[in-house]
């Protein structure tokens, strides 16, 4: 009798675990799933410079170098940061006059968060940014001997597309914003040289534009 009450239990706990043996390990992969993981294809960093700014500013005399730096962070989302720099001397445009002298220099930083439409950081995309200019511009000659400075800072909205090719990349994009500025300026003439610093920073609203070729890894 013994013996047969044991044999019924070993065989009902045997059927028990029958029913579903894969209940349990299912159970464990559904509650320890890995996190989704971004696209082998999707890199992390895209680093691009502004060939027109770089090419047509610095053969008319203005030394230009302006870089975009993109880091990502979700498949849709990434952050990027800009600096920017411009410069120009008398030296350039061979004034005779030793006593003569012209030199300017631009500084910029941008920072924006880009939002993707498509998975992968490329095709359409929007933009916020904040940019912060600086213009310092120093006068010495006979009508004027002055320096001068202007800053000014805003946010921009942009909309842009970025194409990408295995590791090479374009985009393009344009917006608008809204500057606040302020200049200060000193020396013989001081107004016309405030009034120069003042017309090459924005005031108000402003628009913006970029073309840049890159690469990403």
């Amino acid at each position: 009798m013994i013996r047969k009450l044991l044999l019924i239990t070993a065989i009902s706990l045997g059927m028990a675990f029958a029913q579903n043996p894969y209940e349990s390990t299912e159970a464990s992969q559904s509650t320890s799933a890995p996190a989704p993981v971004a696209p082998a294809d999707d890199p992390a960093w895209n680093i691009s410079i502004h060939p027109v700014s770089l090419v047509v500013m610095t053969a008319l005399g203005l030394k230009t170098l302006f870089v975009t730096v993109e880091r990502t962070v979700t498949p849709h989302t990434s952050v990027i940061i800009r600096p920017e720099v411009m410069y120009v001397s008398s030296d350039y445009y061979d004034i005779d006059e030793d006593d003569a002298s012209f030199d300017m220099l631009a500084l910029g930083i941008i920072g924006g968060f880009r939002y993707y439409v498509n998975p992968g950081h490329k095709g359409l995309y929007v933009e916020a940014e904040l940019q912060f200019a600086h213009v310092g511009l120093d006068y010495d000659d006979d009508d004027v001997e002055a320096s001068a400075s202007a800053n000014a800072f805003g946010p921009y909205v942009l909309v842009g597309w970025k194409f990408r090719t295995g590791r090479a990349t374009f985009s393009i994009d344009l917006g608008v914003g809204y500057n606040i500025m302020s200049a200060s300026a000193e020396g013989k003439n001081k107004d016309n040289a405030e009034e120069d610093a003042e017309n090459l920073v924005s005031n108000g609203f402003g628009t913006d534009i970029n073309l840049t070729f890159g690469l990403a890894f």
